[in-house]
C-alpha cells in the first residue's frame, strides 16, 4: 500500500494575457507534431480517397503478397454466394470476416490464396430471372434469361465486394463461376468418377418435394414454419385375424390409426407395430358397444385427454400377437387383407402405436416397403396434383389444399375424432410453401458408404468460435449420421444437366466415359450446356459414339433432371484446390452451413479422394435489427451496406463486422451500433494523426542496437517492451479469429500505454526537449505507429493506407512493409521501474486533486529495498530534491526527494506533498524560474538552436 500526506497547496492564478504573448514568443521553438493528414474527411472526400486507394493501393496487393510473402499459403476457399441480386448485411459480415482473415495472415509475413466464387445455378436466380414472363417458358427461354441475369448480378456484387477492399486478384478476373465451362466439365468427370465407384445411383425413393417449385428439395433447402396447422385426425380400419377370446367373440374389431397427413391415405400399403409394445382393446363411450378399437395402453390416457371420449380398456395384448393382423383400406375396399408389420420406428411416445405407412410418402415407411416388398404407389404429380391414377373423387385436385378435406369427407363413417395441430412443417425455402413428401426416380448420392470415413475426418477438423466448437461439432456429425440419403437431382432447367442417357423402352442408364468426354469437349466448344436442351441424340451423338454405346439413337432418350445446386457448390473444392490431396486451411460461412455446404462439401470431397476439404471451419451469425428481428422488407428495418459506407464509410462498416461479427449469432444491426463505431475509429484517426504528426515523413530505419545504447530513458524503453506483448496478444486473437478482442486490445493499448501513459507523460520532452531527445522519442513512437498500423490493417485498411500515404514520401503502400518488433525491445526491468513510478503517480493524483502538479515537491519513503531502487533508477539521487530526473517527469512534479530509509517488514509507503508559489517557465511550463525570463534546460535549448 502506498499512503500520501500533503500539506497546504496553493491555487496558482494564470493571465490569460500573458498565456497568449507566451505562446505568440515561444511557440516557433516548440516541437508541435505537424502533418497534412486531416482530422476527418467530407463524404465526398471521403469517397474520392477510397478510390484512390482501391485503384492505386488495393488493385496491386493481392499480386504482391503472391510474389512476396512466404509460403505455405493460407488458403480459404470461398463459399459462393447466390448470384441473384443486391448485396445484404449478410454479404458484408461474411466478406469482410474472410477479408480480415485474409489480411492479417498478409501482415504477418504469410502469402494467401483466395479465389471468390458464385453460384450460379438454381431455383433462386430462375424465379427471380423469369418472374416477368407468363405461362410455360421452354428451357432455353428460361436458360438465356437466368444466364443473362446471373452475369448482372456477379458484375454488380462482385463491384461492391471490391469496394468493401476485399483482397482479390479482381484485376486478373481470377474467379469461377459455377457455369463456366472449365467448371462444369470438372463436376461432369467428378460425377461420372462417383457413378463408377457406386457412389452415385438411380432409384425411385421419397424425398422433399416442393408442389410450388416442382422439384425435388434437398434438407439445406427446407426452411421451417412453426406455426404450421395440420389436421389431427384419429380414424379406423376394420381389423383381421386377431387370436379371438370370449371378449372378443361376436365384437367387430378396429385398428386405431392417428395421422396428419389424410391426403396420403390412397397410398396406404401396411400399418406398421412395434412388438415390444402393450396393446390394448378398448371400447368408446361414442361408439357402439360391439366395436373394440385397438390401441398402445401407454397411449390410451393421451388418447382421452386429446379426444375427450372415455376408454374402457376389454383385453391386453402383447404386441407380438399382432403379427398375423390384415386390414382393410380405408378407400379402396378391394384391398381387405393388407398386412401388419412389425417396425421400430413405431414408439408410445404420440399417436395410438399403429402408423399408417404410406411407401411412397415417408422414409421409414418407405423403408418397410423395400424389406417387405410391398408396392410403392404414387398418386401425386409433380404439381402436388392427384393423377388419373388415384381414386376417383381426387383427380385432379391439390394434395395440400383440397386433398385432406376431400378424403376426411370420404371416410367420414371411420374417422373416429379430427382436429387442428399447430407444429413445425417443412416450407420450401424460397417460395415459403409447404411442401411434400414424395416417391420419384432420382439420382442420390450414397451417404452410407460415406457417412463413417467422412465423420472420422470431422473429428480432426477445428471449429472456430472456440467456444461453441463442441456443440458445433456435435451438432454437426448428428446430422451427418441422421441423414438417409442425399438426392442429388433436381427438376428444372437452370442448371448442369445430370449427363445421363436412357433407353427408351426400359429406362435403363446409358452412361460411359466415352459419352463424358465427348460431352465435355462439346461444353469447352461450345461455351454451356445449351446444346444438351437445343439439340436431338441424333445432332450430339456421333455414330463412333452410339457404336461404343451399343444403342442407336432413337433407342435412347436424354435425362431431363439438372444437379442440385448444392453438389454445384459441395464439388467447388475440385475447382479451386488444384493439388490432388490439397485442403483448404478454413471455410468461413454462416453457422446454417453446417447442415448445408460444409455438409456438401465433406461428403463430396470424401466420396472423390478420402479427405475432408478444409482443415478448420469458422462460423459466423445472422444479422438482426436492434430488436432481435430478422431484416426483411415487409419490417422495414433493412439497413443496406450502400447505405453505411456513404454515411460513413466503408472502414466503418469493416470496424462494426470486427466488434460484432463474430462472437453473437445474433449479429445486430442499428444505428446506434454503427454511429459508436464511427466515433471508436475517428478516435483511432486521431491517435494516427498525433503519430504522423510527431514523427514526420519516414526517416532512415536506425539500427536497434544502436538505439538502444543511446536511449537511457526507461519510458522509451517501456513502450518499447509493451509494443512487444501487444504484437504477441494481437497475433494470437487473430489466429484465434477473435476479431471483436482485436478491436478492443487496439482501443485498450491506444488509451492506456500509448495515450494515457506515454504519449502524456513524455511531452515535455517532446516539445520542449532537446533534438537527441526527440530523436528518440520519435524512434519509439515509429514503433508504435508501424505495430498500429499492423494491428489495424486487417480490419481499417483504407484509413492506414490513407495515414501511410502521409508518412511514406516515396509513395508505397502499407502492405508492401514487413513489421515485425525486436525482440531486444523485452526489458522487464523498464517495465517494473515504470510501473512502480505509475503506483505512486496515481497516489499523488488522489491527493494533489486539481493544483497543477509541476508546483509539487514531493517526498517519498519507500517499503522495500526493490521498490527503492526501482525509484532510484529514475531519480538518481538519495535524499535530495531532484528537478530534472525521470521519475519528475512520470510523476508530473516538479521535484522529488527520495529517502533511503526502508523500514523492515513496512508494507505502506509514504509520500509527502509539498507546494510552491514559484512562477514556472513561460515555454515548457515545468520548471521553477526566479528572475530569468526562462528556465536553465530551455535556455541551453534554445541557445543550441540559434
Amino acid at each position: 500500500m502506498l499512503r500520501a500526506f500533503h500539506s497546504r497547496i496553493s491555487t496558482r492564478l494564470y493571465s490569460v494575457k500573458t498565456a497568449k504573448k507566451d505562446a505568440q514568443k515561444y511557440t516557433d521553438t516548440i516541437n508541435l507534431p505537424r502533418t497534412k493528414f486531416p482530422n476527418r474527411l467530407t463524404a465526398a472526400k471521403r469517397e474520392e480517397q477510397e478510390r484512390q486507394i482501391l485503384d492505386h493501393k488495393f488493385a496491386a496487393a493481392y499480386l504482391y503478397q503472391e510474389q512476396h510473402k512466404r509460403k505455405p499459403s493460407f488458403v480459404l476457399h470461398d463459399g459462393p454466394p447466390y448470384a441473384n441480386g443486391q448485396l445484404h448485411m449478410g454479404h458484408a459480415v461474411n466478406k469482410i470476416l474472410k477479408d480480415i482473415t485474409l489480411r492479417q495472415r498478409v501482415v504477418h509475413g504469410q502469402q494467401v490464396n483466395y479465389i471468390p466464387g458464385w453460384d450460379c445455378h438454381g431455383l433462386p436466380i430462375e424465379l427471380k430471372a423469369t418472374n416477368s414472363a407468363s405461362g410455360e417458358q421452354k428451357p432455353l427461354d428460361i436458360r438465356r434469361k437466368s444466364r443473362a441475369f446471373a452475369l448482372e448480378a456477379i458484375k454488380s456484387q462482385k463491384e461492391e465486394f471490391r469496394s468493401w477492399g476485399v483482397l482479390a486478384n479482381w484485376q486478373q478476373d481470377d474467379i469461377y463461376l459455377t457455369f463456366k465451362p472449365e467448371f462444369i466439365a470438372n463436376q461432369l468427370q467428378m460425377f461420372y468418377n462417383l457413378f463408377e465407384r457406386g457412389l452415385v445411383y438411380r432409384d425411385l425413393k421419397p424425398v422433399y418435394w416442393s408442389p410450388s417449385s416442382k422439384t425435388a428439395l434437398a434438407e439445406a433447402e427446407l426452411e421451417y414454419d412453426a406455426n404450421f396447422i395440420s389436421p389431427s385426425v384419429y380414424l379406423r380400419f376394420p381389423l383381421n385375424g386377431l387370436t379371438s377370446s370370449a371378449v372378443t367373440k361376436g365384437k367387430q374389431i378396429f385398428a386405431l390409426v392417428w395421422t396428419t397427413t389424410p391426403w396420403t391415405l390412397p397410398s396406404n400399403q401396411a400399418i406398421c407395430y412395434n412388438s415390444s409394445l402393450e396393446y390394448v382393446l378398448v371400447r368408446l363411450s361414442n361408439r357402439r358397444p360391439d366395436e373394440l378399437y385397438l390401441m398402445a395402453s401407454a397411449l390410451v390416457a393421451d388418447f382421452e385427454a386429446t379426444t375427450q371420449l372415455q376408454c374402457e380398456i376389454v383385453e391386453r395384448l402383447a404386441g407380438s400377437d399382432l403379427g398375423k393382423c390384415s386390414y382393410q383400406h380405408p378407400i379402396d375396399k378391394t384391398q381387405a387383407a393388407l398386412p401388419f408389420f412389425d417396425a421400430s420406428h413405431v414408439q408410445d411416445s404420440k399417436g395410438t402405436g399403429l402408423v399408417h405407412t404410406a411407401p411412397a410418402h415417408g422414409p421409414d415407411d418407405f423403408l418397410i416397403s423395400l424389406t417387405n416388398k410391398l408396392p410403392i404407389k404414387c398418386y401425386v404429380n409433380e404439381a402436388g396434383i392427384y393423377t388419373d391414377e388415384a381414386p376417383d373423387f381426387l383427380r385432379g385436385q391439390s394434395v395440400l389444399k383440397e386433398g385432406n378435406p376431400l378424403v376426411l369427407q370420404h371416410i367420414a363413417e371411420d374417422v373416429v375424432h379430427v382436429s387442428q395441430l399447430q407444429h413445425s412443417y417443412p416450407i420450401d425455402w424460397r417460395t415459403k410453401q409447404p411442401v411434400i413428401i414424395r416417391a420419384s426416380e432420382q439420382w442420390f448420392i450414397n451417404t452410407d458408404k460415406l457417412k463413417a470415413p467422412a465423420a472420422a475426418a470431422l473429428e480432426q477438423v477445428d471449429i472456430f468460435p472456440r467456444a461453441n466448437a463442441e456443440a458445433s461439432k456435435k451438432a454437426m456429425l448428428t446430422q451427418l449420421h441422421k441423414r438417409p440419403y442425399w438426392c442429388i437431382s433436381r427438376q428444372r432447367a437452370w442448371g448442369v444437366p445430370i449427363p445421363v442417357l436412357y433407353k427408351r423402352n426400359s429406362n435403363e442408364v446409358v452412361l460411359s466415359a466415352a459419352l463424358i468426354k465427348h460431352l465435355c469437349g462439346q461444353l469447352l466448344s461450345e461455351g454451356s450446356m445449351d446444346f444438351w436442351w437445343s439439340k436431338s441424340l441424333e445432332e450430339l451423338l456421333p455414330d463412333e459414339l452410339l457404336k461404343q454405346l451399343g444403342c442407336q439413337a432413337e433407342e435412347l432418350v436424354k435425362g431431363s433432371d439438372i444437379f442440385d445446386i448444392w453438389f454445384d457448390s459441395g464439388s467447388t473444392w475440385s475447382a479451386v484446390l488444384k493439388e490432388p490431396q490439397q485442403v483448404a486451411d478454413l471455410y468461413l460461412e454462416g453457422y446454417d452451413q453446417f447442415t448445408g455446404w460444409f455438409q456438401s462439401s465433406l461428403l463430396t470431397s470424401i466420396a472423390a479422394r478420402n479427405c475432408a476439404p478444409y482443415k478448420a471451419l469458422f462460423v459466423h451469425g445472422f444479422t438482426v435489427d436492434e430488436k432481435g428481428h430478422k431484416m426483411s422488407k415487409s419490417l422495414g428495418n433493412v439497413i443496406s451496406p450502400k447505405e453505411i459506407t456513404k454515411k460513413y464509410g466503408t472502414d466503418v462498416l469493416r470496424w462494426w463486422v470486427a466488434s460484432h461479427g463474430t462472437q453473437h449469432m445474433a449479429i445486430t444491426v442499428s444505428d446506434k451500433l454503427l454511429q459508436q463505431s464511427a466515433e471508436n475509429l475517428s478516435k483511432v484517426r486521431g491517435t494516427l494523426r498525433y503519430l504522423n504528426g510527431v514523427i514526420s515523413q519516414q526517416q532512415e530505419q536506425l539500427d536497434e542496437l544502436s538505439m538502444a545504447k543511446q536511449d537511457g530513458s526507461y519510458l522509451n524503453k517501456y513502450l518499447l517492451h509493451q509494443l512487444l506483448g501487444f504484437e504477441e496478444e494481437i497475433e494470437k486473437l487473430y489466429n484465434a479469429y477473435e476479431y471483436n478482442r482485436v478491436v478492443s486490445s487496439v482501443q485498450n493499448f491506444i488509451a492506456n500505454q500509448v495515450s494515457g501513459i506515454y504519449v502524456h507523460l513524455i511531452k515535455d520532452r517532446l516539445y520542449c526537449g532537446d533534438d537527441q531527445e526527440l530523436k528518440l522519442i520519435r524512434h519509439t513512437l515509429t514503433q508504435c505507429y508501424r505495430q498500429l498500423c499492423k494491428a489495424l490493417w486487417p480490419i481499417t485498411p483504407y484509413l492506414i493506407e490513407e495515414s501511410w500515404s502521409y508518412y511514406d514520401a516515396t509513395g508505397g503502400a502499407f502492405h508492401e512493409q514487413t513489421v515485425q518488433a525486436h525482440k531486444d525491445w523485452t526489458n522487464l526491468e523498464a517495465n517494473e521501474v515504470v510501473n512502480t513510478a505509475l503506483e505512486i503517480k496515481r497516489i499523488i493524483n488522489q491527493q494533489a486533486s486539481d493544483v497543477n502538479s509541476w508546483n509539487l515537491a514531493v517526498s517519498i519513503n519507500c517499503t522495500s529495498k526493490e521498490q527503492l531502487e526501482r525509484l532510484i533508477a529514475l531519480n538518481g539521487k538519495l535524499h535530495v530534491p531532484v528537478t530534472n530526473s525521470e521519475l519528475c517527469e512520470i510523476l508530473q512534479v516538479g521535484s522529488v526527494t527520495l529517502h533511503a530509509e526502508v523500514e523492515a517488514g513496512a508494507d505502506v509507503a509514504q509520500v509527502k506533498l509539498d507546494s510552491s508559489n514559484a512562477p514556472l517557465c513561460p515555454r515548457c511550463r515545468r520548471f521553477s524560474i526566479m528572475e530569468q525570463e526562462i528556465c536553465t534546460r530551455c535556455t541551453h535549448i534554445l541557445a543550441v538552436k540559434q
